[in-house]
């Protein structure tokens, strides 16, 4: 992405053991002009090379945070003075660039840690901007920018409950998405209130559940009845994994529909939709617009409710 940054450089500190140390001043930007390799530090969350600038912010102003390169999938994430996380984005930058909006409430020295999206990514150079905006910003990120957009396509190779279809094939409706994991406690832990939903409103909403081959990652998984739970299997293909997916259905008493993608589209459609953890949930109208976007599994669902009762004009 072409930006022009006016750029001031208030203190630069050469990158030791993966830290800086500095402060913004009001109307000035600090800048970091960093590498990430192998040697760095792995990040906890992410999985890939990652260095932790520390730096000091001050309450009451808003700075944008952005980490820009054209050599891997930038990842940053904030944290407080006490190591709890804030935020975290992936593409709100533009292209495969990272952007944080950061309103700060108190003065303290924050961390910001540059990473990559994958594990698998080797890192490489890039650069890290904190600038300081006038009054207080909308923060925005990728799933705050789809929103009111027309929800990007993909197709289904498997379906239970429903047809394998396009997600296009389903405008008019509206449509509660949800990308899952067979093998997550969280999406599973989801289940009873999607259930719940499906009963409530299936005249008006219609749920669609997406997951994907585990098979084509190198995954060998069957569905244990009498255990109830995931195990290891000797051999894994498309057919057992369809199985899988029958069998774990079967358990949760899931009615709505569930589409299984192949790994292809899997990984062109979880990155459209920034799908950085699951269970993540798009509410779609019946223009085929993005209504809402939660990432908060269990903790986010009264607040998924309160946005499909609207959404439905209930």
């Amino acid at each position: 992405m072409n930006r022009s940054f006016a750029i001031a450089l208030v203190a630069f500190a050469v990158l030791v053991v993966g830290w800086t140390h500095a402060g913004v001043e009001k109307g000035k930007d600090f800048v970091v002009k960093g590498t990430l390799t192998k040697d760095d530090g792995k990040d906890a969350m992410r999985g890939g090379p990652m260095q932790t600038h520390k730096i000091f912010l001050k309450g009451g102003a808003v700075y944008t945070i952005d980490m820009v390169s054209s050599e891997m999938d930038s990842y940053l994430r904030l944290l407080d003075p006490k190591g709890k996380q804030l935020d975290e984005d992936d593409d709100s930058g533009g292209n495969l660039n990272s952007r944080i909006v950061f309103n700060c409430v108190n003065d303290g020295n924050y961390q910001i840690v540059t990473t990559t999206f994958g594990a698998d990514m080797k890192g490489g150079n890039y650069v890290l901007t904190v600038k300081t905006t006038g009054g207080v910003q909308k923060p925005t990120t990728a799933h705050i920018n789809m929103v009111g957009k027309a929800a990007p396509d993909f197709k289904a190779d498997f379906a239970l409950n429903g047809n394998a279809a396009k997600l296009s094939d389903l405008k008019g409706k509206k449509v509660l998405v949800y990308f899952w994991d067979v093998r997550s406690s969280a999406c599973s832990a989801l289940l009873p209130k999607l259930n719940d939903w499906h009963t409530k409103y299936k005249d008006d909403l219609k749920i669609v559940g997406v997951t994907y081959y585990t098979y084509e990652i190198g995954q060998k998984l069957s569905f244990d009845t009498e255990e109830g739970k995931i195990v290891t299997a000797k051999k894994a293909d498309r057919e057992s994994d369809q199985a899988l997916f029958k069998a774990f259905a079967s358990h949760h008493k899931i009615e709505h529909t569930l589409w299984a993608l192949t790994k292809a589209d899997a990984l062109a459609t979880y990155d459209t939709y920034v799908v950085n953890g699951v269970p993540q949930i798009v509410l779609i109208d019946g223009e085929g617009n993005v209504r809402h976007i939660d990432v908060n599994g269990e903790k986010g669902v009264d607040n998924v409710e309160m946005e499909i009762k609207k959404m439905l004009g209930k």
